[in-house]
């Protein structure tokens, strides 16, 4: 009879738990990987994620945590980008990489003494996200942002030897700092980190146009906040115009007296392109394309016309070419 019982309360345990798991995918990703490959991911996870913390329910990709712990919801979405790119074969390995470092960061943070500046000031960073992206897991209001870039936010972070996280208005707030302060010191520790640069002559519409990149999968977006000193060679009279689609990768056009226009056609040329670098990164962050003069950043505005391309050069832009002429 004991035994018996034993056995029922368990069935009726894990039926209880396996209730909370909703196996449909979370929007827009259903076609990155299929159903049944979803259903491997998200039962790996729990495994992964249940070594250290409680889990009370998922639903479309998101891990609800019970209350109390060291997050309160975990996201699967980069997993999901991330794994698709992978052999199947090496998902459990990459799941249960992912989650403890999430863990390790939360040790290492442990160890950081927030009362006391100096001991986080190293490890001070930034980091580039949609503004819809943010939206749709928590938003902003607990976290130390800016916004540089039209439709995105530019979050304080800190970059621990495990993982990115953000520093949260409670830590902040002890240190009796003002955003602007904390956010170029942060920026300057950007900057010191190494990176790829590249130019490269491209034909686009008959002429011969130059393109430069800057490349570093962890700081390539945040170290083009600071163009002018992280790349000052690639920032003409006018200033540039850069693409930024991910995390990872920046394009650039220099905007010169010498080839005023260049930019209309580096942006016909390239759209398609920083539209595929968008859509195949696990951390996208914009199709658009910016001016960049004098350490401010105004959106393009672009037109589509059967399968072309029309730019609308910024008026800032347009009056001081004007005043040259």
């Amino acid at each position: 009879m004991r035994q018996l019982l034993l056995v029922v309360l368990i069935i009726t345990s894990f039926n209880g738990y396996t209730q909370k798991i909703d196996y449909s995918f979370p929007e827009g990703f259903e076609h990155e990987i299929s159903k049944k490959e979803y259903r491997y991911l998200v039962d790996e996870s729990v495994k992964a994620i249940s070594q250290h913390y409680d889990i009370d329910s998922i639903k479309k990709g998101a891990v609800q945590l019970k209350e109390g712990q060291d997050y309160s919801m975990v996201n699967l979405h980069n997993l999901i980008l991330q794994c698709a790119e992978l052999e199947k074969t090496k998902w459990a390995e990459l799941i249960q990489s992912h989650f403890k470092g999430m863990h390790e960061s939360v040790a290492q943070q442990k160890e950081l003494d927030f009362h006391r500046f100096e001991t986080v000031v190293d490890y001070l960073s930034i980091r580039i996200y949609e503004a819809t992206y943010l939206a749709q897991y928590g938003g902003i209001e607990h976290l130390i942002s800016k916004k540089d870039l039209d439709g995105t936010v530019s979050v304080l972070m800190l970059d621990l030897p495990s993982t990115f996280t953000p520093i949260q208005n409670d830590q902040f707030d002890l240190w009796n700092k003002t955003p602007e302060e904390v956010f170029e010191i942060a920026q300057k520790n950007v900057n010191r980190q190494e990176f790829t640069k590249a130019t490269e002559p491209i034909e686009a519409n008959g002429h011969q146009i130059e393109v430069h990149f800057m490349e570093n999968e962890d700081y390539g977006a945040s170290l083009a906040l600071d163009l002018a000193h992280t790349a000052p060679e690639f920032v003409g009279e006018w200033g540039s115009v850069v693409a930024i689609p991910n995390k990872g990768i920046v394009n650039i056009c220099k905007v010169s007296k010498e080839n005023p226009l260049d930019f209309m056609l580096f942006i016909q040329r390239l759209k398609p392109l920083v539209e595929q670098f968008y859509s195949q990164h696990p951390q996208p962050i914009s199709t658009d394309f910016f001016w960049y003069y004098q350490g401010t950043f105004t959106k393009i505005n672009v037109i589509a016309n059967n399968g072309e391309f029309n730019v609308i050069s910024p008026q800032g832009l347009t009056e001081l070419m004007t005043v040259e002429e």
